[in-house]
């Protein structure tokens, strides 16, 4: 299940020391803090949850996102996702929080002991000079399946081949995210480069560039719609590779030979994008951009569709272009 309140909708929640200015909602004159908190939103039962915000900062703002949820009617204090800014001041959750009822990672909360949450909440705080928020968003594994529509038996054009192995970045071998996303940005038309999208990315507190929500908000820092989703199955992403939207998605695997033609192991997750599928033989593959490899031209692949599934963590980046109003 995907909740996503945008633009104009966000005067529909709290607001201190906030206004909604066209597309943002952002701090009322002469404050330099002020925070939106949504009403609480009730979903399908869920096991997981990923939050996600779309803003605009620099090295003098900054915005945090907090997220409770209700856990057979007990709340759950609110949980920080850390202070984002563009500015390369990011700082992700170091001290993952957990009880009797949930555990919190640098990306989503896991529900614990077979209960089931059925209700979230989100408080953001805007800080500094002029900071705006644009998107605030949660996904969960719960709700009902999307069908396939349209055409995704097709590899799309235009998605530049970018190996994070041969880059030079002194960090290599652990950009995978920021190289995925670097990849989906050019494809878009944005003119970024793989160590700006890096330096943006990095997570400070936990020395680390694959924080999924601080990666999807540095695609809104570029004037994308952009958030991690939890899917049910491989249908959206039938569906985005149908509409021309490639997406990064994420994978885990202990053994090499899980996946034939993979560069290694990845035992403690790994991003790639997504762009297109084919069938050969009337065996179906994901064709896709995998930054890890060998030489820029090796980056594009094709795996077995139902080997990949088994190492898919049903985790994705939606990035598409923000449509103007």
């Amino acid at each position: 299940m995907d909740w996503i309140c945008e633009e104009g909708n966000l005067c529909e929640n709290k607001l201190y020391n906030l206004k909604v200015n066209g597309q943002f909602a952002e701090l009322s004159d002469d404050e330099e803090e002020g925070y939106l908190e949504t009403p609480v939103v009730e979903t399908e039962k869920f096991t997981e949850i990923t939050p996600s915000w779309n803003s605009i900062t620099d090295s003098h703002s900054s915005v945090e996102v907090l997220i409770r949820v209700r856990v057979e009617s007990v709340w759950t204090p609110y949980i920080s996702y850390g202070v984002w800014s563009v500015g390369g001041n990011n700082t992700g959750i170091k001290n993952y929080y957990s009880d009797e009822i949930i555990r919190g990672t640098e990306d989503r909360i896991f529900i614990k002991n077979g209960k089931l949450g059925d209700a979230a909440q989100i408080k953001v705080f805007l800080r500094g000079k002029n900071p705006r928020l644009r998107l605030v968003a949660f996904s969960t594994d719960g709700g009902e399946d999307e069908e396939v529509q349209g055409n995704y038996l097709q590899v799309l054009e235009g998605v530049p081949l970018i190996s994070q192995i041969v880059s030079g970045h002194k960090d290599a071998r652990v950009i995978c995210s920021p190289t995925s996303l670097t990849m989906v940005l050019k494809y878009h038309g944005k003119n970024v480069e793989l160590d700006q999208v890096a330096a943006g990315t990095y997570d400070l507190r936990n020395d680390a560039y694959g924080n999924w929500p601080q990666n999807t908000a540095f695609a809104g820092e570029m004037g994308m719609r952009a958030y991690t989703r939890r899917c049910k199955s491989i249908n959206p992403v039938k569906n985005y590779i149908a509409k021309g939207m490639p997406v990064v998605a994420s994978v885990c695997m202990k053994e090499k030979d899980m996946l034939d033609g993979a560069y290694s192991a990845f035992p403690t997750g790994h991003l790639m994008v997504a762009v297109g599928f084919s069938v050969k033989e009337g065996v179906e593959y994901i064709v896709v951009n995998d930054p890890a490899a060998s030489s820029d031209e090796e980056v594009r692949k094709q795996y077995r569709l139902d080997q990949w599934i088994k190492v898919w963590r049903h985790y994705i980046y939606s990035i598409i272009p923000n449509v103007e109003k």
